[in-house]
């Protein structure tokens, strides 16, 4: 951005500057040729009044001199100058000085026609040196007509040399010229600049009033700017997503704790009043317990989730047997299990050397035992699971395969969203909807990952994995 801004700056200035310049260059060249040409002018009548007054004659030699040069200061012509005084007729009667640029036959040639008590001016070129002159010519008058003619030669290139003032005058211009307009394009640059910035903190200011659908231009050339309109976006609609999933964990939370308490409070009621039987207030007291324990399982679920969201549970590695570790999770979860119609198995893909690895037996249980658990619910009819583990150089791959109905597509992608429970989970089964989040973060943890490989009516492939980090051989 900075060079973007930078570039643009200075090329904006720079033809600002250009233009400037060229604008009062200009001016300054137009109003000296006018000055000039005006004062040639009004030289001509004054040596022509001067001419009249001595007969058709002008004075000779050094006084001559020091009135053209009183003339021609007076009229503001600094340069030297050359004049011709023709009779009537046309033929030279003096010339100051001596040596001048044209020859006298070839200048009347030139010269344009002067109409009685007016000066004409034409623009002539030297057959010498090549160098353009203005020739004033104007007709001497008296009484009895016109009695000759006065022609007053002056370099046209001296407009700009015969200027210094103006000089000073331009450069002075120029500079505060390209200040103003300097400061006018930093003005509208910056001010653009801010405008998305602004657009941004009117948004902010929006999320924190609650409302997160606000619109943003990221249509920007900047590549800065619009990584950060687009940014800010994605973040609102984070931000928006975050909100709902909060939304939704309040809701999940209150009816996951108050289903359990509900009945719990029922069951103790009716052994309290003593409305049942013997037997069966030791029943009830045996759903009671149950219910309890799926409510300290809840609140342990979520203290767990919160210290390994926050990264504050430590992981101890230990060498672990990862085919003998997958076969005891499952005898100890089916045994947990008060329905035997989903039926889990371990199996190899290959014969590894060894299975050997460090890891943290417990955490590893934790995973395996959310993965069974949302395959079992994802079979209501039954069916099986397939636990196939697989060695690779650099890690181990648990491959867990249900038979279930799968995962719908448009929930495949919000799977490892803390607290999202899918439409059908949300009606038939309980929990909080962070089993698979804090399973990842679990995996991720031992230096792993565990991601959905595959969902569809056929059933749904999770696969886990463990980096292989072998223990020492033992001496």
């Amino acid at each position: 951005m900075l060079y973007y801004w930078s570039i643009r700056y200075f090329i904006v200035l720079l033809v600002s500057i250009v233009i400037a310049s060229s604008a009062i260059i200009f001016l300054i060249y137009w109003d000296a040729k006018t000055k000039q040409r005006h004062g040639l002018e009004q030289t001509v009548r004054d040596v022509v009044a001067e001419a009249a007054e001595r007969d058709g004659k002008l004075p000779q030699g050094a006084e001559l001199g020091r009135l053209l040069d009183r003339h021609a200061r007076e009229n503001g012509l600094w340069d030297r100058s050359f004049v011709f005084v023709f009779d009537r007729e046309w033929s030279l009667s003096e010339q100051f000085p001596s040596y001048a640029p044209f020859e006298a036959e070839g200048l009347i040639e030139r010269l344009p026609p002067a109409a009685a008590g007016s000066v004409e001016i034409a623009e002539l070129q030297s057959d010498e040196n090549r160098l353009p002159y203005l020739a004033a010519v104007s007709p001497i008058r008296n009484a009895a007509g016109t009695t000759g003619y006065v022609a007053y030669l002056v370099q046209k290139e001296t407009v700009l040399k015969t200027t210094p003032l103006e000089h000073r005058v331009l450069r002075f211009s120029i500079v505060a010229v390209a200040f103003i307009i300097g400061w006018g394009v930093l003005f509208l640059l910056t001010r653009r600049l801010l405008k998305p910035i602004q657009e941004a903190a009117d948004a902010a200011k929006q999320i924190v009033a609650g409302n997160y659908r606000v619109d943003i231009d990221n249509s920007h050339d900047e590549r800065e700017i619009h990584e950060l309109m687009v940014s800010f976006k994605e973040m609102a609609e984070r931000l928006e997503h975050l909100e709902s999933l909060r939304n939704q964990l309040f809701l999940g939370v209150t009816h996951e704790l108050k289903t359990p308490i509900a009945s719990i409070s029922g069951l103790i009621q009716a052994v309290k009043d003593e409305v049942v039987s013997e037997e069966e207030a030791k029943e009830f007291l045996e759903m009671s317990l149950k219910e309890t324990g799926r409510l300290q399982k809840m609140v342990e679920d979520l203290l767990d989730f919160n210290r390994f969201a926050a990264n504050s549970v430590t992981v101890t590695h230990r060498p672990v047997d990862l085919l003998a570790e997958l076969n005891e999770t499952v005898v100890r979860w089916k045994q947990a299990q008060e329905r035997t119609s989903v039926q889990p198995t371990v199996e190899t893909a290959g014969e590894g050397e060894t299975w050997e690895v460090l890891t943290d037996p417990v955490r590893l249980e934790q995973i395996m035992i959310n993965l069974l658990n949302n395959a079992r619910d994802a079979m209501e009819e039954g069916g099986s699971i397939l636990i196939r583990l697989h060695a690779e150089p650099s890690q181990y791959r648990i491959e867990v395969q249900d038979t279930g109905e799968g995962i719908p597509a448009e929930e495949q992608r919000e799977i490892f969203q803390s607290f999202y429970r899918g439409e059908k989970k949300r009606t038939r089964t309980y929990g909080l909807g962070i089993g698979l989040p804090f399973s990842r973060l679990i995996a991720g943890s031992l230096g792993g990952d565990l991601a959905l490989s595959r969902s569809g009516p056929e059933g749904t492939l999770f696969t886990l994995t463990i980096p292989a980090i072998h223990p020492l051989p033992k001496d």
